[in-house]
């Protein structure tokens, strides 16, 4: 009772604040839903009622939403009440206008800070921590893949036989939990090098990491906005992502020192992401310290989207034996082209597996949504449109990957959709300049899943030859079939705004006696 009592008293400051913030967020909680100045803007979910009625219909079914309103709105902008507020969606011939306006206008920060729920979660760093790692990534990891892709092959290979096993007969394993060890240890080769990405230290914090966040995350949302200074207490994720911070910080900060060592003697230092980061921390006033959040950061961005992406493209293989074999021979193919390398070049030359990526990608669409932008400044876009400071703005990117007038037959997996299309051989509804945007690492407006415009996800050369290396091995190496009795696809788990992989299911594996 003596430490209930001290609790409350500790605490009473705080009990006491936030009971007059939620005394005054239900008194005008329908006004907190709409930035000012969208009246004139289509709203979808009317139906449901008020602005607290539509939230709980979206948390319901978001994708009904979206749904309905590209087919009423789809060359209109329209509006919808979202978990937090309101959210104006752009069409798609406005985003080109859109994504000229300056950070100062419309801000992809502020937008992300507001998503990740960054009061609460603390994702979302300084500005100078963002620059310094987009500027990392774009100058050091963009540039050096032809360099460090020795690398990356050599750890794909031993990490795929070693997490998957010999698999003398049928085994089955759960895709997902396989691919999230897989995707960590051999990102972390690059990341912190092969010295360190094995050590469970860092590979368990980095996985359990990802996961702690997002589900603190999902978990902040299901709470009203004025009410999660409390429901933050009764989210324990919360706390073990502030754990995972200090454990990497523990660490890395004796590696840390023992490279400063090295560089101060000029000796011969390792080439990883780590000491990148290091060689410019003086450039852009970044302390060592910052450096393992950073790290953890990056391994957060790279784990969660290459295992979800690699797992989904592993779900719809799995059910096309015909297409499983055809890329196995496609990357032997290119394999004796290139002296037995997984080089760059050879990666390119996989134009059937990048049409497959790009295809699930396009069936999968992991988001709803994508150039997700707070608005700083008041913006008037051509068509009269006026977004005022505040609104949350928004591309539908699943609706337009799946919209019939751009993609033929859109319900339709194609795996030879993109190739095609690059190849020529098919009509380009898009007319592109170049058929080469139609690769799996390209941005459009079209095909937003890496994001649209100047932000757009400066990692995804690196994912994207990580995810080929990753499922080539897998093809050389095994065979794979669903369980017993299980002919169809593996459903996607509908969450929110997100279309994710169940990560429960497994697939069967079988090791060729003989392997490339």
């Amino acid at each position: 009772m003596d430490q209930l009592t001290n609790f409350l008293a500790d605490r009473a400051p705080i009990f006491a604040s936030v009971a007059v913030l939620l005394g005054a967020a239900f008194l005008f909680s329908t006004f907190t839903f709409q930035a000012k100045g969208t009246d004139k803007i289509p709203l979808v979910g009317k139906e449901f009622g008020n602005a607290e009625q539509r939230r709980k219909a979206f948390i319901a079914n978001a994708h009904g939403f979206y749904a309905k309103g590209y087919e009423m709105y789809k060359n209109v902008t329209w509006r919808l009440t979202g978990t937090d507020e309101e959210r104006i969606v752009l069409p798609r011939h406005l985003l080109d206008e859109a994504r000229r306006f300056s950070d100062d206008h419309i801000n992809i920060t502020k937008a992300f800070d507001k998503n990740n729920e960054k009061r609460y979660t603390g994702l979302g760093a300084a500005q100078s921590h963002t620059d310094f790692l987009i500027h990392l990534i774009r100058s050091d990891l963009t540039r050096g893949l032809n360099r460090i892709n020795t690398r990356l092959t050599v750890e794909t290979a031993r990490t795929v036989v070693e997490e998957l096993g010999p698999c003398e007969d049928w085994t089955s394993e759960i895709v997902y939990q396989k691919l999230l060890r897989i995707v960590a240890i051999i990102s972390g080769n690059i990341f912190i090098g092969p010295e360190l990405c094995r050590r469970d230290e860092w590979t368990i914090s980095a996985i359990t990491y990802t996961v702690d966040l997002f589900t603190a995350i999902g978990k902040l949302k299901q709470w009203k906005p004025w009410t999660r200074p409390i429901g933050q207490y009764f989210i324990p994720e919360l706390k073990s992502v502030r754990e995972h911070r200090r454990k990497a910080r523990a660490f890395l900060k004796p590696v840390i020192a023992e490279r400063r060592k090295l560089m101060k003697e000029g000796k011969d230092l390792p080439d990883d992401m780590l000491q990148w980061m290091m060689n410019k921390t003086a450039e852009f006033g970044i302390s060592d310290d910052d450096l393992s959040l950073i790290q953890l950061n990056l391994s957060l961005a790279a784990i969660h989207t290459t295992t979800l992406t690699t797992t989904l493209a592993l779900y719809d293989l799995v059910v096309r034996p015909d297409l499983l074999q055809e890329l196995r021979n496609e990357v032997k193919t290119v394999l004796a082209a290139n002296d037995g390398v997984l080089s760059t070049h050879a990666l390119f030359d996989m134009k059937l597996l990048d049409s497959v990526m790009k295809e699930s990608q396009r069936t999968n669409p992991g988001n709803l949504v994508r150039f997700v932008r707070y608005v700083d400044k008041p913006v008037t876009l051509s068509d009269g449109t006026h977004l005022p400071v505040g609104a949350m703005i928004e591309a539908p990117h699943a609706n337009i990957v799946q919209d019939p007038q751009l993609y033929s037959n859109p319900e339709t997996f194609d795996a030879h959709r993109f190739m095609d299309l690059r190849n020529g051989t098919v009509e380009d509804p898009m007319e592109y300049r170049s058929k080469e945007q139609y690769q799996f690492v390209t941005v459009t407006k079209d095909f937003m899943a890496f994001g649209y415009g100047r932000h757009a996800c400066p990692g995804r050369f690196f994912a994207a030859n990580e995810i080929k290396l990753i499922l080539a091995r897998i093809l050389l190496d095994y065979d794979i079939k669903m369980p017993d009795g299980i002919t169809e696809r593996y459903p996607n788990l509908n969450m929110g705004l997100d279309a994710l992989p169940d990560p429960t299911k497994a697939i069967l594996f079988k090791k060729f006696k003989t392997s490339a």
